[in-house]
């Protein structure tokens, strides 16, 4: 039998029934938003920013929610569930079926930030700066809860880390690494984490799964890495090493980072498990090389724009 790992985690964090439960993506989310505030709130209190200390919370919340759940479930709708969504605009306000896209959170933060800006008169470039260090925890968190729903996503590969994903009998069309001795059809419904949980408890069954189910690079762990642990660092150390840029500098320092990042991991993504020509453009090289012209305006408004005093948070 082979080596390589049976996906079988359980994308469900709690789950009493199907309109109770927890997913991890959503305590992802609210880890993210806690981590957050604390963040904000001890840099706020060192008078390391352009809020009070008493407006972070605030701030994080309405950030949260106008901002990344909105944002992100405006930019599902319209880029995934268009037609449907053109129909009936309920549509957009069925959370709990899930669906929330990355580069819709971050317009809608960006939205919100100038809002929030505009109102309280405060440099929107400082503000999307102070976020723009945080914004990789949220993405290592989001592809880390992503990830436990083990959607086959990845090339095949003979990688001693690459992975078989019971979930890829559920696609249509789906190819077997090599003729079935058992009938899957009955399987081919039930969720990657049941069918993982299936086979561990029939040694048959696991046998037939890692006989028929190509192994595949974990391209989320991938992006987790890429996208949360390295562009942080690369943040960090520029945030260290020049304090002193010009606001908006550090913004586009992560938007230009995070496109050649999510460039990277594309190498090892299998365009053909990407159905719809949606998800192929959401992750794919026109969303990067979208997020990369985002980072180069902003580096030219921090490169031509007047210095002025800094903003001072309200009293």
């Amino acid at each position: 039998m082979s080596s390589h790992v049976l996906h079988g985690l359980n994308p469900y964090l709690l789950h009493f029934s199907e309109s109770l439960s927890l997913r991890w993506t959503g305590a992802a989310s609210l880890v993210g938003f806690l981590l957050a505030f604390v963040w904000l709130k001890r840099r706020m209190a060192r008078g390391d920013g352009p809020l009070a200390p008493r407006e972070v919370a605030g701030f994080v919340v309405y950030a949260s929610l106008f901002g990344v759940m909105l944002g992100g479930r405006l930019g599902y709708v319209l880029l995934h569930q268009w037609d449907d969504f053109s129909r009936d605009g309920s549509i957009f306000f069925q959370f709990r079926q899930g669906g929330a896209s990355m580069p819709g959170a971050l317009l809608g933060v960006l939205a919100f930030t100038a809002y929030f800006a505009h109102q309280h008169r405060r440099s929107w470039l400082h503000l999307m700066d102070t976020l723009a260090v945080l914004a990789p925890l949220g993405f290592l968190l989001w592809h880390l809860a992503a990830f436990t729903a083990g959607e086959p996503l990845g090339h095949v590969s003979t990688a001693p880390w690459a992975m078989r994903f019971p979930a890829e009998l559920n696609i249509d069309g789906f190819q077997p690494a090599d003729v079935p001795a058992l009938d899957l059809s009955p399987l081919a419904q039930a969720p990657g984490h049941e069918l993982a949980r299936l086979a561990n408890e029939s040694p048959a069954l696991l046998e037939e799964f890692h006989r028929v189910l190509p192994a595949r690079h974990p391209v989320l762990l991938y992006q987790a890495a890429l996208e949360g642990l390295v562009l942080a660092g690369l943040l960090f150390a520029l945030r260290k090493r020049w304090p002193g840029l010009p606001r908006g500098m550090m913004s586009g320092c992560f938007f230009l980072l995070y496109g050649v990042l999510a460039c990277a991991s594309l190498p090892f993504r299998e365009p053909a498990l990407n159905l719809p020509v949606s998800y192929q453009f959401e992750t794919g090289v026109p969303m990067a090389a979208l997020m990369m012209m985002v980072g180069a305006a902003f580096m030219t408004a921090a490169l031509t724009q007047r210095r002025a005093v800094p903003s001072l948070p309200a009293p």
